[in-house]
């Protein structure tokens, strides 16, 4: 299979973040740093549908598959610097929300969308609303580089995972809460507690187990979990460099396609898996430069797939397109978000029916697993670090650190608590309550022959 390069991007900083239409999988949406927001129906026209609406300077573009209140999908647009932007009425124009935001918290660099809520990522840590944009909440990680933010799990509790990839470290780059509380918890098992990281994704729920397989790219390379993000392993089959790009399937839980700009140099390209991480193969073919900074899939069958590079040296930001039949999806993509609360989205699939009462749950030593490379060694460098310091200084982040090494494997893993959160060894209640009910007669005991003791006159003893 071969690339297909596509017309040029106007001259400007690299791209990072590119979308399929939900509707139209061969269009694509790109959201550029120099050149605003552009799409292409047929890859030989780019058109700036941002126009004087949106800043030059984009982070992140998203489009909920469901219609919106006006009939439309929702677009999204995360600016440098700039804030946060949507459209209602297929681009034709822009309103900028950014009640609640100010500072560093402008600069919004991930957008998650969920049931009637939108969450983003900023360099001042994780924002919420619930009506739109209206209004943003600070939902933690305040003071922290948040370069990627995703729903593990969409349906009660709502699980969601946040990267940070800023100088800033607290406890692990990688952090998750549960049911919108903001309460974030470290997550180490199976993961590099300074792990720079890139990207977050999760995919549709499979028909096997009634999970979505959540991965996440970083300095290190990629991890997967099977169970919300409690616990990572890194997939194996992928060379030990940072990643910065991941784009699921969204019609099949089993294909998953991960990119690296290989530090700039010729190890960069795409890879993809049809087993759900357990095996990769890379498809770079027709990449003229296979550094790589932003990755997209489409729900059609087979898949559109859309790719950006970024050639510093010319510099240059090339596109390109490739429909992957050897890979062809089988499902059907879900309906859409409805983040703006309008009702056209059916519920979504249950997802994660033993998840722990607690969560996460953090072993002191991460558990070995059969998809985990113990040879595997992460990269001296950070892929989306270094890309982001290519771009304009108002829209580069705080300086990453570099990826550390890999987590020790532990051939023993903790047993896993059952259904109710309670581990399988506790004393049975009976029992207990009969060591209760004994201490009690023993102590009353004692009370009465004390007090008997006392009432007794001291010539009759």
């Amino acid at each position: 299979m071969q690339w297909a390069p596509l017309v040029l991007l106007p001259q400007a900083g690299p791209a990072f973040s590119v979308t399929n239409d939900p509707g139209a999988p061969g269009t694509a949406y790109v959201a550029t740093m120099g050149s605003g927001l552009l799409r292409s129906d047929d890859g030989k026209v780019w058109h700036d549908i941002g126009g004087s609406g949106l800043p030059k300077n984009l982070w992140r573009v998203a489009i909920d598959a469901a219609n919106g209140p006006k009939g439309n999908p929702p677009i999204y647009v995360g600016g440098a610097g700039g804030g946060f932007f949507k459209s209602l009425d297929g681009a034709k124009t822009w309103e900028i929300l950014n009640k609640g935001l100010s500072g560093k918290a402008l600069n919004v660099r991930s957008i998650a969308l969920g049931n009637g809520l939108i969450l983003i990522g900023t360099s001042n840590g994780v924002y919420k609303t619930t009506d739109g944009g209206k209004s943003w909440q600070p939902m933690g990680l305040q003071g922290f580089d948040v370069s990627s933010v995703a729903f593990a799990k969409y349906n009660p509790p709502v699980i969601i995972l946040a990267g940070i990839d800023g100088a800033s470290n607290p406890g692990s780059r990688l952090q998750g809460t549960q049911d919108l509380s903001g309460k974030w918890a470290p997550l180490k098992q199976g993961v590099p507690g300074d792990l720079v990281v890139s990207s977050i994704k999760s995919g549709p729920v499979h028909s096997q187990d009634n999970f979505r397989t959540v991965f996440v790219a970083g300095s290190g390379g990629v991890y997967k979990s099977d169970d919300d993000g409690q616990s990572f392993a890194q997939v194996a089959g992928l060379p030990a460099q940072g990643f910065g790009s991941l784009a699921l399937s969204p019609a099949d839980p089993n294909i998953i396609y991960t990119a690296s700009d290989g530090g700039g140099g010729a190890s960069g390209g795409v890879w993809r898996t049809t087993d759900r991480g357990a095996t990769w193969v890379q498809i770079s073919g027709g990449l003229a430069t296979k550094a790589v900074t932003a990755l997209s899939v489409g729900a059609d069958s087979p898949a559109t797939l859309f790719a950006i590079a970024w050639d510093p040296d010319k510099p240059a930001v090339l596109p390109y397109s490739l429909s992957d039949a050897q890979a062809q999806p089988q499902g059907t993509a879900e309906p859409g978000h409805c983040p703006e609360g309008n009702s056209d989205c059916p519920p979504l699939a249950a997802s994660s029916p033993g998840v722990a009462v607690s969560f996460p749950v953090v072993l002191p030593t991460p558990c070995s697993s059969p998809i985990s490379s113990p040879s595997a060694t992460p990269s001296t460098g950070a892929s989306a670090a270094a890309l982001a310091a290519a771009t304009p200084t108002a829209a580069s982040p705080t300086a990453s650190e570099s990826g550390g090494p890999s987590p020790s494997r532990s051939l023993g893993c903790l047993p896993s608590p059952p259904p109710g959160g309670s581990p399988r060894n506790d004393l049975p209640l009976g029992i207990a309550l009969v060591v209760i009910g004994v201490l009690l007669l023993v102590l009353a005991g004692r009370f009465w022959i004390v007090r008997r003791r006392r009432e007794i006159p001291a010539g009759d003893s």
